[in-house]
């Protein structure tokens, strides 16, 4: 136990130091190392403080970047600390990573849920609104049924939406008309 909270205390200090793009990736090699660290990088983002938080999200989007496959493994956990995060950086790295491995169907409904909300609502960022389309459309895929009341809200949103979230949301319902025209 003790070791476990030494542990933690040094990540937290490495999160710490002044942000990199370099200093990062050197952490999320050493995420690939040992893999178990990232239930204390999970801890941080659920207990830690909120700088802590973000950092540790983007620790992970950064380990995500390497090897996507590290965190599938861990897919429930993110998609619960997505769901409870309280910051809009932290929702942006994680729904980032969720997007790269399957939605257990224990899950979908709820994070259906909370992501139409994300998307919907204008005071979340758009980088948090378009990673939230994105899991939307995976979920849709899925569960085809549900296609016709993402269509919906994206053609609503579209017209006041950034040239990214325009584009996202292009993307999106295009696709998902294919596959509408594709299961009939």
């Amino acid at each position: 136990m003790q070791q476990i909270q030494g542990e933690r205390e040094e990540l937290i200090g490495l999160l710490r130091k002044p942000l990199s793009k370099q200093h990062f990736s050197l952490l999320a090699s050493r995420l690939l190392a040992r893999p178990e660290l990232i239930a204390l990088v999970s801890d941080v983002i659920e207990s830690g403080e909120p700088g802590d938080a973000r950092r540790a999200a983007w620790l992970l989007s950064n380990a995500f970047d390497l090897d996507a496959a590290l965190l599938v493994p861990h897919q429930e956990k993110l998609i619960c600390l997505v769901l409870s995060a309280k910051e809009d950086s932290v929702r942006r790295s994680l729904l980032r990573v969720i997007d790269g491995a399957p939605v257990p169907p224990q899950y979908q409904g709820e994070l259906f849920e909370a992501c139409m909300q994300w998307l919907v609502s204008e005071r979340y960022a758009i980088a948090v609104r378009c990673n939230a389309m994105q899991i939307l459309y995976r979920i849709c895929l899925e569960e085809p049924e549900l296609s016709a009341e993402l269509i919906q809200q994206i053609q609503e949103l579209i017209s006041f939406g950034s040239a990214g979230f325009k584009c996202r949301g292009n993307k999106i319902i295009s696709r998902l008309r294919k596959q509408q025209i594709s299961s009939n």
